[in-house]
């Protein structure tokens, strides 16, 4: 039977959809809670008394650098449809909505004209970008011109509830839209308090948004999608999948895919102008914009997240408080299994057992939670400055070592700490971040810019404490479920605990249970947080284009030359530009990789870096790069040939 009322409400003021949906393909492992009996008597806040909510936070981080894209331009054809102009009651609504999207076409460096009616569309040439905006009126010729379109190749940019109403603007069903995406199913979300999308990384349209970043709109009813795989989704506050609510499980927001017809198609479930803040507005527009160079096909570049292009990254931490002696169960499991460790401690605690310290510089670093635990958040300057001198001084005498990592007691820190311990001599916060994002965050200051590792895995304290899992196993899989998440949005995983929970034999070993499963699975980078620190400071600086870097004065050598090519091998300029990767100026970089988003993949289709072939990765949106090790401020050129049946030597990517 026909759907009696609008699936999706019309306009009546100058709001817009614009969203995001990622089936995560994730399923958390259950929490057992059972027959262990937790300790007696473990007044962990006697320690640290407030490992609730933080009290105070700093502000937003500062805002990613943007992924670079091709220099050439493309063409777009715009359908302005009188049929969708009046189907909206306010009359500029429809207008002002074209104008947008033309607006984000030109940012991308589209040249766009307009059609209006059948007759426009036959007329499209493959290699334009077609523009579908708020056009839930389309006629069955009009769906078979843009089905023809995707077939020859060309790419489609919609959004929202596209083709939903006939000619005639009746309900006619979501078929036009799970045609042209591929979906299993189409939803409507309705608009509820708490609207949220989240980006993970490593999809066409995560450049320039850091993995689990997240986007808040508007209530103001949407649309999402049901299909596999990592896509953009509908998320609540904690990044956790937050699907349709008539049980269809539809949570995918945004795609940039290839149309089952042939073409290339990105999609968004809402209108552009529903982010809720100017700072939600810039990260969706982003967002849109891949969406709008994946269409076009237009290539984009960008450094790799992590180290190696591994899927995620993980930490495992220790805060030394209380029974500050069982770090050294903790330590030595880490150790056996040759993996880094990260440890906060209480300097007041421990000053004095230089054994302690030995094991743990040994296995990781260590760095401060203050002298005494106590919060700084709120304090003044001037307070927080010495005291974080004073902590970073202990510590320092402690190991001999300079302290770079703290863990602001209760995780309660604002807009002073932060550069306050960049005058202390540090360069990182742990802390939580208030689900902004599942990554590291950039804090500039007076001082510098400090990194904010985020930690949205739940610890041993929220476990065994707060929801009360009494068995290891209980704890094991609780940290798994965590663990399991973050991979999925490609961004930071914590496992953290406390001296005074996690205690020597089965807790410990809960953990080393989780190690041994990240380890088997082989694309996690594990690491201390002061290597997540260098290396998310140094992926920020790192600069990739499609046009060589301006060369220092007098500095004649700064771009590699293009390569030679032999037998059988064509340039590929036509299909991408060169790109150039420039190391920052002072920090070199190991295991670097490039990302880069190839709408065109030809078959036989390869990367040189410095003329040289390297054993490239393919990915469903084109391919990961490996540049390695590269030096201060040196730049690597790499281009792309496509290799002929009679080239010599074998296939790099194979």
């Amino acid at each position: 039977m026909a759907q009696k009322r609008d699936p999706l409400t019309r306009v009546r003021d100058a709001w817009s959809w614009l969203g995001g949906i990622l089936l995560l393909g994730v399923t958390f492992a259950g929490v057992v809670g059972a027959a262990l009996v937790l300790c007696e008597n473990v007044d962990i806040r006697r320690v640290a008394p407030g490992l609730g909510a933080p009290t105070a936070m700093s502000a937003d981080p500062a805002t990613p650098a943007p992924p670079t894209r091709d220099v050439r331009g493309f063409d777009a054809v715009v359908f302005d449809s009188p049929r969708n102009r009046a189907f909206y009651p306010d009359p500029d609504f429809y207008p002002d909505a074209v104008n947008a999207w033309r607006s984000l076409v030109a940012d991308v460096g589209g040249s766009a004209r307009t059609v209006s009616d059948l007759s426009g569309l036959q007329g499209m040439d493959a290699s334009e970008l077609l523009v579908i905006p708020e056009a839930p009126c389309l006629s069955d010729d009009e769906i078979d011109a843009i089905q023809a379109h995707l077939e020859a190749g060309g790419g489609v940019l919609a959004n929202g509830p596209m083709g939903a109403r006939d000619a005639e603007c009746e309900w006619s069903g979501w078929g036009t839209v799970t045609a042209f995406s591929g979906a299993e199913d189409a939803r409507e979300i309705p608009g509820r308090a708490g609207m949220y999308l989240s980006v993970p990384g490593r999809t066409s349209l995560s450049p320039g948004l850091n993995p689990g970043t997240r986007i808040e709109f508007r209530p103001s009813p949407s649309m999402a999608l049901r299909m596999d795989g990592a896509r953009v989704y509908w998320s609540d506050e904690a990044l956790n999948p937050a699907p349709d609510e008539t049980g269809g499980g539809a949570d995918v927001a945004a795609i940039g895919t290839f149309s089952p017809y042939g073409g290339r198609i990105a999609w968004f479930g809402f209108r552009l102008d529903q982010p809720a803040t100017p700072r939600d507005s810039a990260r969706a527009h982003r967002m849109v914009r891949n969406g709008v160079a994946w269409a076009a096909g237009v290539p984009t570049a960008h450094p790799s997240v992590w180290p190696g292009a591994r899927q995620a990254a993980a930490m495992f931490v220790l805060d030394v408080e209380a029974e500050p002696e069982n770090a050294l169960a903790t330590a030595a499991m880490l150790e056996s299994r040759s993996l880094p460790g990260t440890f906060f401690a209480v300097s007041g605690l421990v000053e004095d057992d230089g054994e302690l310290a030995e094991s743990l510089t040994a296995v990781g670093e260590v760095g401060t939670q203050t002298i005494d635990h106590m919060p700084l958040a709120n304090l003044t300057a001037q307070d927080q400055r010495s005291r974080l001198r004073r902590s970073a001084t202990d510590i320092e005498q402690w190991t001999g070592i300079p302290p770079v990592g703290l863990h602001p007691p209760e995780e309660a820190h604002d807009s002073l700490t932060v550069d306050a311990w960049l005058r202390a001599g540090g360069t990182y916060l742990l802390a939580r971040n208030g689900y902004r994002s599942g990554s590291p965050e950039r804090h500039e200051t007076e001082a510098g810019v400090g990194i904010l590792l985020p930690r949205l895995v739940k610890d041993d304290y929220n476990i065994i404490v707060q929801d009360r899992v009494l068995r290891s196993n209980g704890l094991r899989d609780a940290y798994l479920a965590g663990v399991r998440k973050m991979r999925a949005i490609g961004g930071l995983a914590v496992v953290a605990g406390h001296t005074q929970i996690l205690r020597p034999g089965q807790r410990v070993n809960a953990v080393g249970a989780v190690a041994d499963t990240m380890t088997a699975n082989g694309d996690w980078w594990i690491a201390t947080g002061g290597d997540v620190a260098r290396w998310w400071s140094g992926r920020a600086e790192t600069r990739v284009g499609f046009a060589p870097p301006e060369a220092a004065a007098g500095d004649s050598a700064v771009v590699p030359p293009a390569p030679t090519l032999g037998p059988g091998v064509t340039n590929a300029g036509e299909i991408v530009s060169d790109i150039f990767v420039t190391a920052p100026a002072a920090t070199s970089l190991e295991a670097l990789w490039i990302d880069v988003v190839l709408p065109e993949f030809p078959e036989g289709l390869v990367p040189l870096v410095n003329g040289e072939a390297v054993d490239f990765r393919s990915t469903q949106w084109g391919m990961q790069i490996p540049i390695l090790g590269i030096a201060p401020g040196e730049t690597r050129r790499v281009g792309f040939v496509i290799l002929g049946p009679d080239a010599s030597g074998t296939d790099p990517g194979s």
